[in-house]
Order: structure tokens, then sequence, then C-alpha cells
């Protein structure tokens, strides 16, 4: 019995679910600047708490694209795919990292 029709299928599967989640995760960064300008517009909100709200929700979107990213190198097919995605990853974190030490996020030991 030839498995390589499953396994395409299964790729494929993996490839497509891990695109939606990271437009998911695309479209909760993208929604929160919207809410972020919006709230910028109004006097109740001050420009620090805005800049919080907006570093706290580009992190919980980067979440979802780096599970994305992750879930899209089980399914690549060269070194090269692999590093690539790896190296978006490292990027990514690293943004997240530098987001949530701004927005006051980082845990104190």
């Amino acid at each position: 019995m030839d498995l390589s029709p499953i396994i395409l299928t299964i790729n494929s599967i993996i490839e497509n679910l891990g695109l939606f989640i990271e437009y998911i995760g695309l479209s909760i960064v993208a929604g929160s600047v919207f809410v972020s300008l919006w709230k910028v517009l109004l006097p109740k909100y001050s420009m620090g708490h805005v800049r919080r709200h907006l570093a706290k929700r580009i992190i919980f979107g980067l979440e979802f694209v780096i599970a994305a990213d992750i879930m899209l190198a089980t399914v690549a097919t060269d070194f090269d795919q692999i590093m690539r995605l790896a190296g978006i990853v490292v990027i990514r974190v690293v943004l997240g990292w530098a987001l949530s030490k701004e927005a006051g996020l980082e845990h104190k030991a």
C-alpha cells in the first residue's frame, strides 16, 4: 500500500491549518491597531494606556503567528525552507519579548 497520497493530504491539511492560524494572528494585530487608533482619538484614554494595551494585543497575535510558523516548519520540504522559518520564528520571539518588556509584562524574579 502506497502511503504517499495520504502523507501529501496530511501535509496539505497541516499547511492550510498553519496558514489559517497565521491569518488569525495577523487579524488580531490589524484589529488591535484599528482599535488603538480609535482610542487615541478619544480623550478618556491616555497615550500610555493605548500603547500598553496595543503591545499586549500585538503579543497575543504574535503567539498565533509563531504557532503557525512552528506548524509550517513540520511540513517544510527542504533545509532552506526550515532555516527561513526558524529565522522568522526567532525574529518574532525577540519582537514579542521586546514588546512585553515595553508593556511592562516581564516577570521580575
